[in-house]
């Protein structure tokens, strides 16, 4: 009899090794709910000794109360639907207690001891999830405060004032109700902006559609340094552009206008001396005095037309770049001017190097000569010295071949408050004569040509101003000609 018993302790001992090693808490349970065994991992976990759970109610030990607290009836526990109604329990969630009193989350299942057909226990097997749970809860708060951030970005996006048009790698394509209103929600194909952010640039460009101007600022969108797509904002500036080119016909037109009384000036002497030849011719009673009078007339006349001449050039337009001689252009303007500095006693100091033919919109840069011509001379109303110089230079950033133009007075110089403003719009130094538009239609034209203008200035002893100009020989890639 000894060695039966022996040989079924020993086998008791190996199951219950076996339970012990399990990685889940399992007990058994009686047809009443009384706990049959308990393995390790149970007794750890639920904080109880052994001896204090085998034999004793499992539902009254760790699993008496609702998670709120309420009381947990034996009747309703679903543990016991296995025994009651043959139901396997799978993966329930539900709250157990401990010793202490303290409670966590685990899965439970259980399935029904079946022996000889007849439910005589349940095994009942548990893991601890709570942290698991934490997990889950903070998984789910991230994944509601992504959603929320979401929602707060796409209304962002919904409410500004600007086409905003977001493109993923895989090429779909995002846009605001302001997009769908400028293009359709398509990105205009004029613009190459959008391709340059997803091959990893920054890139602004404007252009005109078939019905507005469009400027457009792109980027790249990055993440763990792989670029995921790229977005751009699209903003509509044809109201600003029509203002922008009423603005520049106006300085055009205002510098014309300036321009008028020194060539009405300039034409009116020799129209004088003509008349005063011809007054001449008619008294002389030589042959060779008569001929002599007329050769001057003619002369008067030759110059008359030159004057009419260097007038049409300066308001005539290309519509493409062309290559121009810069000091052929220069003395143009310049004979427009020589009434002018004649009676002002100002003296001319004209040095002139050999340069290389620019590609440029004549019209522009004849406009920006005499825009800086004009300046310097109304800055020296009680005369002085008016020096320009032409001679070849590369860029200092670039390297390119170029031209560098300097217009330099001895006037009394800008006020230090007028300095930082002095290419902006409506920025004036000559009070109720100017209109502030000249140095800033200049120097949109010189970056228009891809070069760029410069000022300096000084007041008290030796004072005077000097405004630089570089071009580049071959223009610029950009270089839009305006068709007047």
């Amino acid at each position: 009899m000894t060695q039966p018993l022996l040989q079924n302790v020993g086998q008791m001992q190996h199951w219950q090794a076996l339970l012990d090693s399990a990685g889940e808490g399992i007990w058994g349970l009686d047809l009443k709910g009384n706990c049959t065994f308990v393995n390790r991992m149970a007794v750890n976990c639920f904080g109880f000794a052994s001896e204090e759970i085998l034999g004793n109610n499992m539902h009254e030990l760790v699993h008496h109360h609702y998670p709120d607290g309420r009381h947990f009836p034996g009747s309703e526990c679903p543990i016991y639907d296995v025994v009651r109604k043959s139901k396997v329990l799978r993966q329930l969630t539900d709250t157990m207690f401990r010793k202490d009193g303290t409670s966590f989350v685990a899965e439970l299942s259980a399935q029904p001891v079946i022996v000889e057909g007849s439910v005589i226990g349940v095994v009942v097997t548990f893991r601890e999830i709570t942290e698991v749970r934490q997990q889950q809860e903070k998984i789910r708060r991230a994944y509601e405060l992504a959603e929320q951030k979401t929602a707060e970005l796409d209304a962002v996006i919904e409410s500004m004032p600007h086409g905003v048009y977001i493109s993923t790698s895989n090429a779909k394509l995002r846009s605001n109700h302001v997009a769908k209103m400028m293009s359709g929600g398509t990105f205009p194909p004029e613009l190459k902006t959008l391709d340059t952010a997803l091959a990893g640039q920054w890139s602004t460009e404007t252009v005109k559609t078939s019905d507005r101007w469009i400027r457009s600022v792109a980027a790249p969108i990055f993440l763990n340094g792989n670029i995921l797509g790229g977005v751009a904002v699209n903003t509509d500036v044809t109201q600003a552009r029509l203002q922008d080119e009423a603005l520049r016909k106006s300085e055009k037109l205002a510098a014309v206008g300036q321009l008028a009384s020194s060539i009405a000036h300039e034409i009116n002497n020799p129209l004088e001396s003509i008349t005063n030849l011809l007054y001449l011719i008619r008294q002389s009673e030589s042959m060779e005095d008569t001929q002599h009078y007329a050769a001057l007339a003619q002369g008067e006349l030759a110059r008359v037309t030159e004057i009419t001449l260097q007038t049409l050039r300066f308001n005539r337009q290309h519509s493409k770049p062309i290559e121009v001689d810069m000091a052929e252009l220069l003395r143009t303007v310049m004979a427009l001017y020589t009434g002018r500095t004649l009676v002002r006693n100002i003296e001319i100091d004209l040095k002139l190097l050999a340069t290389p033919r620019v590609r440029v919109l004549e019209g522009e840069i004849r406009q920006v000569i005499n825009n800086l011509v004009r300046n310097a001379l109304d800055a020296m109303s009680r005369g002085g010295r008016l020096t320009i110089r032409l001679h070849p230079q590369r860029g200092s950033l670039s390297g390119a071949h170029g031209v560098r133009l300097t217009v330099a007075d001895i006037g009394e110089g800008i006020r230090p408050e007028m300095q930082e403003h002095l290419f902006e719009a409506f920025q004036t130094t000559k009070e109720l004569t100017g209109t502030g538009l000249g140095l800033w239609v200049s120097k949109g034209i010189v970056e228009k040509h891809g070069g760029r203008i410069r000022a300096r200035t000084r007041r008290g002893e030796r004072h005077g101003t000097v405004f630089s100009v570089w071009l580049p020989v071959e223009g610029s890639p950009n270089l839009v000609a305006q068709v007047n």
